[in-house]
């Protein structure tokens, strides 16, 4: 009966210490999926990377068009101050690019009769203080799904809500995601959902480096005779257009 006793006692006092190491563990899978890119927006950091590269597919999505089934996006960013975001819009493959102040986008005419029927928008400015970056984890509520294989790579699976304060100041507490983390932190997939809408995203290139080579932000040859030089309130525009 000791034995017995004894055992239940320990099971009883490891009880605690064993859902805490089991909250610590998923929020420090989501601590590494986020880390590189917190280490390339933050204005201070020890890591040498200052760009990544990144290309996503749509898996899915409500009310999608078909002719947006299965399209991919490509983004290039580099501290502090360049971007290029290639994506499918209205039947065509829109580039919008940032190299320091220069702003423009291709397909030109295309562009500039999409401005011209749309509204400006507004974007957050970054980048931010690291330590506020550093936070960012402590933003959400993860749950812990289980694990998947999504192409041949073991990644664990999170479901994130945003913490009740900052969901209700957003305007977001029907809003849910789930992430799919590779075992090297590198995300597999996002999924974002709220009542009668969804969408899914495969990441199928992710890599960081110090900096980008200087022709990623220029027009290819292809691409030179019909580029839109932009100003920075259409360039917000736009991007806020593309990235909603």
């Amino acid at each position: 009966m000791k034995i017995i006793h004894l055992a239940l006692l320990a099971a009883l006092i490891s009880a605690p210490f064993a859902h805490a190491e089991e909250e610590e563990n998923r929020y420090n899978v989501l601590g590494r999926l986020l880390r590189p890119f917190i280490s390339v927006f933050a204005k201070d950091t020890k890591s040498p990377n200052r760009a990544f590269t990144l290309t996503a597919k749509l898996e899915e999505m409500t009310d999608l068009p078909p002719a947006f089934a299965g399209s991919t996006a490509d983004l290039a960013l580099q501290y502090p101050d360049k971007l290029k975001l290639h994506v499918p819009l209205l039947g065509d493959e829109i580039t919008l690019c940032r190299n320091g102040q220069e702003l423009w986008a291709y397909p030109g005419a295309k562009v500039d009769a999409l401005l011209k029927e749309s509204s400006v928008g507004k974007k957050a400015s970054l980048p931010v203080p690291e330590k506020e970056l550093a936070l960012a984890p402590a933003l959400f509520q993860v749950k812990n799904v289980g694990a998947e294989t999504l192409d041949d790579a073991h990644c664990r699976v999170l479901d994130l809500y945003l913490m009740p304060e900052l969901a209700h100041s957003l305007k977001a507490q029907n809003w849910a995601a789930r992430v799919w983390v590779r075992d090297d932190g590198a995300p597999a997939r996002i999924s974002f959902a709220k009542p009668g809408w969804q969408i899914a995203v495969r990441f199928q290139h992710v890599e960081f480096s110090p900096k980008l080579p200087p022709e990623t932000w220029q027009p290819t040859a292809e691409q030179a005779g019909d580029v839109l030089k932009l100003d920075p309130a259409r360039y917000l525009q736009l991007l806020g257009g593309l990235v909603k």
